[in-house]
């Protein structure tokens, strides 16, 4: 009986045992980047293969290519319905929102077979897993930063202009992801440092978290202070130098900060959302040098692939405290002062009188000699304009521009059927101050010097009426505040900031 047992374990292991094929870019020597019809047949491939795995649509891009999620889980109420589990973080992972960027795209395809292959057995059985490979198809068979309609759907998170912005959007909403790592490639070669001043920026893996000042004051001081330093501590300890993210260096005299604080980017988006959001820049080689593959790309995968499986073993590591901070968040946030419930309207960098300058290694591109340069640190945050979070804010101009706008974030409204009579702060612009181009930290045009004067109102309507008493409040009331640096309408589409009172204000609500 012991014996026609163990044949019949063994056989069953044998039968679970499905040889997992290579995916496109392992099947083609790592010298050619397979099209996005290529992955979207290899991870269909994988749903087929595994029970642990689900392939999912999200929508189709601008040029009409798939968007597609694949789950991976031991849950199948998770796999089937996408429900969040007690004790398991579920993880959300975006490659390549920069079509020229693809490095990430196969390092999410080779993570999926190696877990479909049974490696790695601990990550699913402590994380669900969402991994979006290409979250911008059109750019990956196109060679482009943007999609099919030239848009920069990485900085899209406020206007909503594309439609794949939209789709990730609808995708955080339906998998309500605690965690959310964006996977980038930097570029070592600038037009003017390495161009005209002979430099090359040196750095192997930059990890940059929410920053934005808003985001819930108990997860963002849990993600900045132990989960980031954690993160980049083990990838070092692995063998691929990382460090803080400081930007974009162009140029050898300017000054560095870290990553931009506006929400315009999934980063900041995603965390004003109560969740714990990681971004990397891994390191995109210079296309004129000699690599073994064509411009490094078999290193730069792996850089990615270990990158992204560090993150998710210290993230299984410390679900605990992770899913706790951030499902509290997501339920009732709270500002980082004393009273909870302010937001800052203004927020950008500046010096850090601490630490006011700050050295970062350079190559010289003539030769490859590495140099030490030091740069002035402006990478203080500095706030402005404190507003305690108000009962609702009404609108009552382009009510149903607007009413299309807030639904596509998920915000609750109401539009109101009758007259309707409130206590409200009117805002009165004053002043608009155009911004510098170069003002560090958000990407505001305009700021609005602006008067609050309290008054009775009456609503009419058609008349739209936003409450800040649901999850999304924070995030709601930074994008319709004239006052915010990280308003709607510093977008080009949307230019309502004008002389006079302004159409969207907070009320009292009885």
């Amino acid at each position: 009986m012991k014996i026609l047992l163990s044949l019949l374990l063994l056989c069953t292991s044998l039968a679970w045992a499905q040889p997992v094929p290579p995916t496109p870019f392992e099947n083609g020597k790592f010298l050619t980047l397979p099209d996005s019809r290529d992955i979207g047949r290899y991870l269909a491939e994988l749903d087929a293969l595994s029970p642990k795995a689900r392939l999912v649509s999200l929508g189709t891009s601008a040029g009409g290519r798939p968007i597609e999620a694949l789950l991976m889980s031991e849950s199948p109420v998770f796999l089937r319905e996408y429900a969040a589990e007690t004790d398991k973080p579920t993880v959300m992972i975006f490659g390549s929102q920069h079509g020229n960027e693809p490095s990430s795209a196969e390092a999410i395809q080779q993570l999926a077979r190696e877990l479909v292959a049974g490696e790695h057995p601990a990550l699913l059985s402590r994380l669900n897993l969402v991994l979006v490979s290409m979250a911008n198809p059109d750019g990956r068979d196109l060679s482009t930063r943007h999609n099919a309609n030239d848009d920069n759907t990485n900085i899209d998170y406020v206007a909503l202009n594309a439609g794949e912005t939209r789709l990730l959007v609808d995708a955080l909403h339906t998998f309500d992801p605690d965690v959310v790592y964006d996977a980038h490639e930097s570029g070592i070669w600038k037009r003017v440092l390495t161009r005209e001043q002979g430099w090359m920026t040196d750095v192997e893996a930059q990890f940059d978290m929410g920053n934005n000042p808003n985001i819930d004051g108990p997860l963002r001081a849990y993600t900045e202070q132990r989960l980031l330093p954690a993160l980049i501590e083990r990838v070092s300890d692995a063998g691929l130098a990382a460090v803080r993210y400081r930007g974009e260096i162009t140029d050898i005299n300017q000054s560095v900060a870290r990553g931009g604080l506006g929400i315009t980017n999934l980063r900041n988006y995603a965390a004003m959302q109560g969740r714990v959001s990681i971004l990397v820049e891994n390191r995109l080689d210079n296309k004129d040098g000699s690599y073994p593959t064509p411009r490094n790309i078999a290193e730069r995968v792996r850089k990615q692939h270990l990158s992204i499986l560090t993150m998710l073993e210290l993230v299984a590591d410390e679900s605990e405290r992770l899913v706790s901070l951030s499902r509290r968040a997501r339920q009732q946030w709270q500002s980082g002062t004393e009273d909870g419930r302010i937001l800052w309207m203004g927020v950008s960098f500046d010096v850090n009188r601490d630490e006011p300058e700050v050295t970062l290694p350079l190559v010289r591109f003539a030769d490859g000699h590495q140099q030490q340069h030091r740069f002035r640190n402006h990478d203080a945050i500095v706030t402005r304009e404190p507003v305690r979070l108000a009962d609702a804010y009404a609108v009552i101009r382009e009510r149903q521009r607007m009413a299309d706008w807030l639904a596509r974030h998920h915000i609750v409204f109401e539009t109101v059927r009758e007259p309707r009579e409130l206590v409200a702060e009117r805002l009165v612009i004053e002043q608009l101050l155009p911004q510098p181009k170069a003002r560090p930290g958000v990407r505001e045009k305009v700021q609005a010097r602006v008067r609050v004067e309290e008054q009775s109102v009456t609503l009419q309507a058609g008349d739209l009426l936003v409450p800040m008493d649901q999850s999304l409040a924070p995030l709601a009331a930074l994008m319709l505040d004239p006052r915010s640096a990280n308003g709607l309408y510093q977008e080009s589409e949307w230019r309502w900031l004008q002389p006079g009172e302004f159409p969207v204000f907070p009320v009292r609500l009885p």
